[in-house]
């Protein structure tokens, strides 16, 4: 009940209405996005179909969503986050992804953002390995690109209520898989893709 109204407040804080996801089967999916606000998860979370929301895990920085005890109580008990420390190896020296990985196996789906860390202008950076690494480990996995639209201004950084403007998601198709695909071939479609559906001049750094 508490994540159905989380979800329903999010989507009128931010205007973005619930996504159908194209081609969903029921397998795990890895939706990956651009980044430019604290809120670009929890939208993304929002808006999809209630049976894939209970089954998603939003993978986020540790740092940020430990620093008190509300963010931890609604990181643990409602998002059920996959929570990353940025900088550094794990301390059992496991992947950096390991828990990512133990959520996919687990029948999971996630929601990750290849560019690391949020862009505080709003441009597309570069994907960091760490998309192609879940990609080849799970080679099955559906990989759903999306892309977010105005959210770094209903949530400017340093704000802790949103601003009232409308923001928009796209779920675009899974990537269909490519044999013998590097990976900066992988990197570069993956953002091509999120990159499809925003304007011009944030597609560039």
């Amino acid at each position: 009940m508490i994540a159905d109204l989380l979800s329903m407040w999010v989507r009128l804080a931010t205007g973005v209405s619930a996504r159908a996801v194209p081609g969903w089967d029921g397998r795990p999916c890895v939706f990956f996005a651009n980044h430019s606000s604290h809120l670009d998860p929890l939208v993304i979370w929002a808006a999809l179909p209630a049976e894939i929301r209970r089954r998603t895990s939003p993978v986020a920085a540790r740092d940020y969503w430990t620093k008190n005890a509300v963010r931890r109580w609604v990181s643990g008990k409602v998002f059920h986050a996959v929570l990353l420390d940025r900088i550094g190896r794990p301390k059992d020296r496991s992947h950096p992804l390991q828990a990512v990985f133990d959520v996919i196996e687990s029948g999971r789906s996630i929601i990750i953002f290849p560019e690391g860390t949020r862009s505080p202008d709003a441009r597309l950076k570069d994907f960091k390995a760490g998309l192609y690494h879940i990609r080849r480990r799970f080679p099955g996995c559906v990989m759903i690109p999306v892309s977010l639209h105005n959210l770094n201004r209903i949530l400017p950084k340093g704000r802790l209520l949103p601003v009232p403007l409308i923001g928009k998601i796209t779920v675009h198709p899974p990537l269909e898989p490519v044999d013998d695909e590097s990976r900066e071939e992988f990197l570069k479609r993956a953002r091509d893709a999120v990159a499809s559906a925003l304007p011009e001049d944030k597609c560039h750094e």
